[in-house]
């Protein structure tokens, strides 16, 4: 085989395998945003469930305190009590006290961690980009390694050839 030919051979060698570097690094950085959008979707749909189950959660805490009022409100009424006396307003105000405050701590607990889902959704996705660039980042590397070896063998034949 001829010193030119042999030049080529490395020439194409080194260009298709500093294609394929670059090519594979996209494919991984196309990979590592799609994994971290699609688990960055997952949260987002974890945090919509979370808002919704403590909506439903309060509204069952305001219907129970409801039928508590009513329950009361008719016991009373039922043996003839005033449902406007001292006693009658201290126990209505501390049962919607004590309902409220349940329903302040669900708010509490569903904000935390819909914000927990959030953060870990944002973390997600940053890890993700971090990724898909350290992945092209490194394929550009290998190019470069690549094309380096071709250049070298290059100018080891040229050197055996005498030229």
């Amino acid at each position: 085989m001829g010193a030119e030919t042999a030049i080529a051979a490395a020439v194409i060698s080194a260009a298709a395998s500093a294609g394929g570097a670059i090519y594979a690094g996209h494919q991984q950085a196309a990979a590592a945003k799609d994994a971290a959008n699609a688990q960055a979707a997952q949260l987002a749909e974890e945090q919509r469930a979370a808002r919704l189950a403590a909506e439903q959660e309060i509204a069952a805490k305001r219907r129970d305190l409801g039928r508590v009022l009513s329950s009361m409100d008719a016991l009373r009424a039922g043996r003839g009590l005033d449902l406007n006396s001292g006693t009658g307003a201290a126990i209505r105000g501390v049962s919607i006290e004590q309902a409220e405050g349940d329903i302040a701590t669900i708010e509490a607990n569903a904000n935390n961690r819909t914000r927990r889902l959030g953060l870990a959704s944002d973390s997600a996705l940053t890890r993700g980009r971090n990724q898909a660039q350290a992945a092209l980042v490194g394929s550009y590397g290998q190019a470069v390694g690549s094309l380096a070896g071709g250049v070298s063998q290059v100018y080891s034949i040229q050197r055996r050839a005498g030229g």
